[in-house]
């Protein structure tokens, strides 16, 4: 690689030299497109310019209407972890030499709904999906993923050899920004946070350097990859625990929204469950559609055995009337797919996140407050879906991140079992936009408000259900902040990563991802 770098040097340097004395007079050339002719000759055909079928597929494919809209000056798209070095280096060079601040994106699947997640105007996309390579060691205990592979693409090489891994629930979403993000799973109660399962990431520092984080070495930033997501450098590859799966029971439940108290009550009883049984998963769904005009009870529902309507189920399951159910045993690509199904790309999207307390009383509290906010969207806003989501966090899984050796996310604080509660809305027109984020802020203040009020509150929230304003870092607590700060000076001391990629939720900015100070 040091013969690479040398070379990334000798090329990029004089060229920027020149472009950037003459772009004074050249006001169309903008720095990312300065940067971008550099890379072009670097990367050859992996960077593709808004004119190319390539980069116009790219956008195409994000998840949400706000991230497609957006305009990059050109688009990496790198085949394996030497060319995103090669990114990297010349990115970071560009920052060091002078020419201005390029900023720049780092996609996966590209699911995070808010603009700039994974995509940015102006500046520099690096599109990581070609890097998505899978295989399996020979004793079937570690899978070695490209960090650009769809959750579907790992689950079918793995249903077919009985084995599977922790990870996403729906099978478009990527493995790279799930898994940085935390990460929760159908096996979450059984083996913890995705990130918790992660035995080593490969990984290209700002300098350009890839190096192997584990246990073993470099093991401050282990610790703040579990759950620091894009702060400090580009995962190239996830090695993951591997372990004995074969089908199991599952599927979707819909029952009229009339059966309110009845699935409260079973997802209270699951929630605070003493002896909480580690292979039942549900997601408990409220769901409005604007198409029927109608709000119904989601309920995924999987039990990681292949035993059909366990005991520690029953209280959903026995739920009548039942509109429809898929309950049976299949693979879990099957299942990831079923999910997906409920969340297709394209629409107007947005997700908040907020973290509670177990309490059935404000469990029904939270659902008329979210009942109270439809109400405002209703006269006006087009093909509105709109879901008050729960999902229980039991100390189960809590435990299991202790015994890998912990994560950033600073869960271990809490010996209770914790709600997890999540607003999903799709809608169609921009128009709609800002009314539709004051509603979701205000609906979530009163929520933080009244579980404050009650003894209920929690100041975590999950980084992948996260709005563009909510405070994940801050809610990992002071003590958990500060690692991931001081692993970002270790390993980034420029602050490549803190400057120059504005998505994400950055370490030192008081709340949100947008405003990371001058000063790291």
């Amino acid at each position: 690689m040091a013969g690479l770098f040398r070379l990334t040097a000798l090329v990029l340097v004089p060229i920027l030299s020149a472009l950037y004395a003459y772009r004074g007079s050249l006001l169309s050339i903008s720095v990312a497109t300065v940067e971008c002719t550099a890379l072009k000759i670097l990367l050859g055909s992996k960077v593709s310019f808004p004119t190319s079928n390539v980069y116009t597929a790219s956008l195409d494919e994000y998840f949400s209407a706000q991230e497609k809209a957006l305009v990059p000056s050109c688009i990496i798209r790198p085949q394996d972890s030497k060319d995103v070095a090669t990114a990297i280096h010349a990115l970071s060079l560009a920052n060091k030499f002078g020419i201005g601040g390029v900023r720049f994106a780092i996609r996966g699947q590209g699911h995070t709904p808010w603009a700039g997640a994974a995509n940015i105007n102006g500046g520099i996309t690096i599109d990581m999906r070609a890097t998505k390579s899978i295989s399996v060691n020979q004793g079937q205990t570690v899978t070695s993923v490209g960090s650009g592979a769809q959750w579907l693409d790992v689950y079918m090489t793995l249903d077919a050899l009985g084995l599977s891994v922790s990870g996403g629930r729906v099978a478009d979403v990527g493995v790279g920004g799930l898994t940085t993000g935390g990460g929760l799973s159908f096996f979450a109660p059984r083996y913890g946070f995705v990130c918790d399962n992660v035995i080593n990431y490969e990984v290209v520092l700002a300098s350009g350097e890839i190096v192997n984080v584990n246990s073993d070495h470099n093991q401050d930033l282990f610790f703040a990859l579990k759950g620091g997501s894009n702060n400090f450098g580009v995962v190239t590859r996830f090695d993951l625990k591997t372990f004995p799966q074969g089908k199991f029971w599952g599927g979707v439940i819909i029952n009229p929204v009339t059966t309110l108290h009845s699935q409260l009550e079973a997802f209270h009883e699951l929630s605070i469950a003493p002896d909480y049984n580690v292979y039942s998963a549900v997601v408990n769904n409220f769901y409005y559609n604007s198409a029927t005009d109608t709000m119904y009870a989601v309920n995924f529902i999987e039990y990681t055995k292949a035993e059909e309507y366990p005991a520690s189920l029953k209280s959903f399951t026995d739920i009548e009337p039942v509109l429809q159910s898929t309950m049976r045993v299949s693979n879990l690509s099957d299942f990831t797919i079923e999910q997906a199904n409920y969340a297709p790309n394209g629409q107007r999207s947005m997700y908040v996140t907020t973290t509670f307390k177990p309490s059935l009383s404000f469990l029904h509290e939270v659902f008329t407050l979210y009942n109270t906010s439809l109400q405002v969207l209703l006269p006006t806003v087009k093909n509105l879906g709109y879901s008050l989501t729960y999902q229980a966090i039991p100390t189960a899984i809590i435990s299991k991140s202790v015994l890998t050796g912990g994560n950033a996310m600073g869960l271990d604080r809490y010996d209770e079992p914790l709600v997890l509660s999540l607003l999903s809305v799709s809608w169609l027109n921009e128009t709609d936009d800002a009314l539709i984020t004051d509603t979701a802020k205000k609906l979530f203040d009163d929520i933080d408000k009244r579980a404050a009020e009650e003894n209920l509150a929690v100041g975590w929230k999950y980084l992948n259900y996260a709005a563009k304003w909510q405070d994940v870092i801050g809610g990992y607590g002071e003590v958990n902040k500060g690692k991931l700060q001081e692993a970002s000076r270790k390993y980034d001391p420029d602050g490549l990563f803190q400057r120059g990629v504005p998505g994400g939720y950055k370490l030192f900015a008081q709340t949100g991802p947008e405003s990371a100070p001058d000063e790291l």
